[in-house]
């Protein structure tokens, strides 16, 4: 992995770190089974992230 990728995987993994705070913090989807699938959605995200670092 090139430096430029792993520096665009962090700018992704921050980013999806806000978008859960915005969500977690407005509620802004109200249905809560589309929320949870929302917020793990982004967990997931996260994680998928992390576990590609992690191999760096």
């Amino acid at each position: 992995m090139t430096k430029e990728e792993k520096e665009e995987l962090i700018r992704q993994k921050e980013n999806l770190k806000l978008l859960f705070e915005f969500h977690t913090g407005n509620r802004v989807i109200e249905k809560e089974p589309e929320f949870e699938r929302h917020i793990n959605d982004i967990l997931d995200m996260i994680a998928e992230i992390d576990e590609i670092l992690k191999l760096e």
